[in-house]
């Protein structure tokens, strides 16, 4: 099978790209590894709770939502960056405090042991307009490369009062946030470090300075947006010439750095087949990727209006592959993949201030970046009555997640 993958793509390709493998951890180390991970959620029930009972109620209860989420599959690897482990990119890293946040908020659900029972597990937040593409799928169409009206203080209070409420991973977004790039080093900068912060980019004049610069302030990971193995295919969806080499380098200097790397995949209609992605994966795992996380085409902004939406076959593709990927010991080499849609078919919605939201340019709040109905500003005194009604209205599409 192995063999199989590195044909899917021509040799002649294969040369300009570095050979990277992903930094995967299988077997008796993962095994171990996963042992010492379910002693600290242990102890972090024993540091909450005082009742043995309860204790043990709370850690069936995580376990029987680990397998509502992911079916009846067992984790085959982990991911390996760093001094740190990960078996989902939005789930936080372990051990750090924004791994101990995340749990604790998840128990606090089951049991309440602080004074709110409901947390944001992960906040998107899109910090500017500004972006040199022009992709065929993006979501902020309407209000890019306008002026941008959050200043640099704006971004700081949106990040503290979402680090108040305990959220363990933010998503800084745009546009394209490199673009801002000095503003979110301050921004890293400033934040505290209970939480792991990422960046959804096209990989935009990442230099290896930069790279380092923004693992030094604080990044945990980056999303890198790749929509073809085919560099001339990428470009055309992208808009300009350069994407594709901007994603080589971006990629390369992230490793570097230290910075977890994730290829964010739109498979359009015209994309989704199963030999396409299996040639994507072959190119990603020369790159060296930890993750690759799938987003469906939805009909908004640039979208808005046309039929976009994948068939159910496709979707059964997609399903497919994600299934493969992550629990088929022939893929065992592979990335890890991370895919909402497999998820939400299922169990649900995590998004309208469930477990996550998204922010916009100006600040207004909305169910995720798909579900554009503005419920409120984050930047206004009314912030918890916003949430309480994203909360009721949830996803126009798929009902709140169950778990």
């Amino acid at each position: 099978m192995e063999a199989e993958i590195e044909q899917s793509i021509p040799t002649s390709d294969l040369l300009i790209f570095p050979d990277r493998h992903p930094p995967v951890v299988t077997g008796i180390k993962m095994y171990l590894i996963g042992m010492l991970i379910r002693l600290t959620v242990i102890y972090l029930a024993l540091k909450n709770y005082y009742a043995p009972l309860k204790v043990i109620l709370v850690l069936k209860k995580l376990e029987s939502l680990r397998k509502h989420y992911m079916g009846n599959y067992n984790t085959l690897k982990l991911i390996h960056i760093g001094k740190q482990y990960y078996w989902d990119m939005h789930s936080p890293g372990w051990p750090s405090k924004a791994f101990n946040n995340f749990n604790e908020s998840e128990m606090n659900r089951i049991y309440p042991f602080r004074e709110s029972k409901e947390y944001l597990n992960s906040v998107i937040i899109a910090i500017t307009k500004k972006c040199s593409l022009n992709c065929r799928h993006c979501y902020e169409w309407d209000e890019l490369n306008k002026e941008d009206k959050l200043s640099l203080e704006d971004l700081k209070e949106i990040v503290n009062y979402f680090q108040s409420k305990g959220v363990a991973q933010i998503q800084l977004s745009g546009g394209e946030p490199l673009s801002r790039y000095d503003d979110m080093i301050e921004l890293l900068k400033s934040a505290k470090p209970d939480t792991d912060f990422w960046i959804v980019t096209s990989g935009y004049k990442l230099t290896l300075e930069r790279a380092i610069d923004l693992k030094n302030a604080g990044l945990k990971g980056m999303a890198i947006s790749l929509d073809h193995y085919d560099p001339e295919k990428h470009n055309i969806f992208r808009g300009t010439q350069d994407s594709f080499e901007w994603v080589i380098k971006a990629v390369e200097n992230a490793h570097i750095a230290g910075l977890v790397v994730v290829f964010l995949l739109c498979p359009t209609k015209e994309f989704t087949t199963y030999d396409n992605l299996i040639r994507y994966a072959s190119l990603v795992k020369k790159l060296g990727a930890a993750f690759i996380l799938l987003i469906e085409p939805r009909s908004v902004g640039r979208f808005a209006g046309k039929d976009v939406a994948l068939t159910r076959e496709q979707e059964l593709i997609l399903e497919k592959f994600y299934l493969k990927m992550n629990f088929s010991h022939e893929f065992s080499a592979m990335p890890a993949v991370s895919y909402h849609g497999y998820h939400q078919r299922r169990i649900g919605c995590f998004g309208s201030g469930s477990r996550y939201l998204y922010v916009d340019t100006d600040g207004d709040i909305h169910i995720c970046p798909f579900c554009r109905q503005k419920m409120g500003n984050v930047l206004k005194p009314s912030i918890s009555d916003s949430l309480e009604r994203m909360k009721k209205t949830g996803c126009h599409k798929y009902k709140h997640a169950e778990i």
